[in-house]
């Protein structure tokens, strides 16, 4: 009897333990409405909105209809202000790649690894990359 109980008394820890990372990793951070079309990695997502959501040491940027994801793991980019919310994006010609990651919640900024389209575009469009910044306020 008392190693039937013991056993349950386990279960029971381990479950906790277990559930409870898993109900703080989906805390959803910040929420924007990107009006473009936009690439993170080698990932491109449709205009829409999206949840910043914050996954222990992931970050992921889910879109509002579910179906629409991307999980990463992102540099450090700095300590952020109480005003930097902000979605940070690099804008080559007509494409659009979400560059940085910027929650007062979270207290610092995050940074995106370019990708092998970004470079390329960026090296292709003239001496000065034809790079433009294009923020997108968080909520």
């Amino acid at each position: 009897m008392k190693r039937n109980v013991f056993g349950a008394l386990m279960t029971l820890i381990v479950a906790f333990t277990v559930a409870v990372p898993m109900v703080n990793a989906q805390q959803t951070i910040m929420s924007a409405n990107v009006p473009f079309a936009f690439s993170v990695g080698d990932k491109q997502l449709p205009a829409g909105s999206y949840a910043v959501r914050e996954m222990d040491r992931a970050t992921l940027i889910q879109g509002s209809d579910g179906a629409t994801s991307v999980l990463g793991i992102y540099a450090y980019a700095g300590p952020s202000k109480a005003d930097e919310t902000k979605l940070v994006f690099n804008k080559v010609g007509d494409h659009y790649f979400l560059a940085q990651i910027w929650t007062s919640a979270r207290g610092q900024g995050l940074s995106v690894p370019q990708s092998k389209l970004e470079k390329e575009l960026a090296s292709n469009s003239g001496p000065q990359g034809g790079v433009e910044t294009v923020i997108v306020a968080l909520r």
